[in-house]
């Protein structure tokens, strides 16, 4: 029986996804392992998948910093600027180290799986010599449709133009890692150098069989695509079996308007001040994700801070989710059925945003970083009272849990092996 090993790093919400995919794959009589940055070491095991660790994830120093985040355009687009260049030094020497533990968790495998933060996974499966297949939370294949999802700004290009961001933004990726992917191909596989452009902008004959862990409800296949893009739904674990305190309980029975709030990032503790005035605008209630280093801060009664809850469990006991759009994320207030409210930071956050406000479940997003108690106070009060909204966000949730991308992504897989 082949070894397939899914090769995952970033944060929470990009590994969830892999375990449940995993947990599929297992289930389905193949041997599968899970390879990821020793920090998810409890979460994979949890799901009794065994666990390949390897060290370093340039994630962990994504520190929000307001107009100085890393990969994020705030008010001062020079900050922004500097800081991301800040980030790509101090991430370098952690590359070299992440890629070489990396490539030794990857040994034995027949067959490797990798996603968006592990994209340099088709070169080590190039020095391992075994097939590999992309399995993508977002997509990134280039198209005429939309402009890369990896981008902050969310207007059409136009044609050429939108195909060609797409381009940019996967050349402008590689580039930036290029001499330490270089360093381990040559150090650890004996590999020559990778050409200039990136490999994955090749003909397509040379991409990759793609997995899209996403459903086309929410992004409508491209005309473009060719036939190696398989858009397969959201890949899910079954509902988590969590329980939760009972003062939370108490909380969201009480609450009139019980809404989740969670902005994805460790600078949380910013919006406290607005958020009260928020709510009282919005006759709201929140249960906000928070770190229990800064409970001590809430003094308004319409916020009951948790360090951690399941979305799959709380999205089902509020009436809104208010939360950064990140895929899982999204994800998981889709399926819940309740209106969302986006407030993305970075990367593809953006573009699940924009998602969201085309199909009518939820508001116009709002940037971080344009924030404020007037237009976060208004999107909240649309999303509870636009019955429009709440009605096709029910609808689609019956729709999406109807899907079973899981399955959808083995099968595929077993026709590929």
């Amino acid at each position: 029986m082949k070894t397939i090993t899914l090769l995952t790093s970033g944060t929470r919400g990009d590994v969830l996804p892999y375990i449940a995919l995993g947990e599929g794959l297992r289930d389905a009589g193949y041997n599968v392992r899970i390879a990821a940055p020793r920090g998810f070491a409890n979460l994979v095991r949890a799901s009794r998948i065994p666990f390949a660790l390897f060290d370093g994830n340039p994630s962990d120093l994504l520190i929000e910093q307001g107009d100085s985040t890393p990969l994020t355009i705030g008010s001062n687009f020079f900050n922004s600027i500097r800081s991301t260049q800040q980030f790509i030094k101090q991430a370098r020497p952690l590359y070299r180290q992440m890629l070489h533990t990396a490539a030794e968790a990857c040994r034995g495998s027949d067959i490797l799986v990798y996603g968006l933060p592990t994209l340099w996974g088709a070169h080590i499966a190039e020095g391992l010599h075994i097939p590999s297949v992309r399995a993508l939370l977002q997509p990134l294949a280039p198209t005429r449709e939309f402009p890369s999802a990896l981008l902050p700004f969310r207007f059409s290009l136009f044609g050429i133009g939108n195909w060609l961001s797409h381009w940019a933004v996967t050349q402008a990726t590689w580039l930036s890692w290029r001499s330490e992917i270089n360093h381990a191909r040559h150090a650890d596989f004996g590999l020559a150098p990778a050409p200039l452009l990136d490999p994955s902008l090749q003909a397509d004959s040379a991409q990759p069989l793609t997995l899209n862990g996403f459903s086309e409800q929410i992004v409508p296949r491209p005309k473009d695509w060719n036939e190696k893009q398989l858009i397969t739904g959201y890949w899910l674990s079954p509902s988590t079996d969590w329980t939760p305190p009972k003062e939370l309980m108490q909380f969201i029975h009480s609450s009139a308007n019980p809404i989740a709030i969670g902005f994805g990032s460790p600078g949380t503790q910013g919006y406290l001040p607005m958020l009260e005035e928020v709510l009282s605008r919005a006759n709201a209630q929140a249960v906000l994700a928070l770190p229990t280093k800064w409970h001590g801060e809430i003094k308004s009664k319409n916020i009951f801070p948790i360090e951690y809850a399941p979305h799959d469990w709380l999205y089902r006991h509020v009436k809104v989710a208010a939360h950064h759009g990140g895929a899982g994320t999204t994800s998981a207030s889709l399926h819940a059925g309740i209106p969302t409210v986006t407030m993305p930071l970075a990367i593809d956050q953006f573009f699940w945003g924009e998602r969201i406000y085309k199909i009518g479940v939820g508001a116009n997003p709002i940037p971080q970083r344009k924030l404020n108690a007037e237009n976060l106070s208004q999107a909240i009060t649309q999303a509870l009272t636009d019955e429009t909204m709440n009605a096709r966000a029910k609808t689609l949730s019956v729709a999406l849990n109807q899907e079973n991308g899981v399955q959808a992504a083995v099968s595929a897989m077993r026709k590929f092996l």
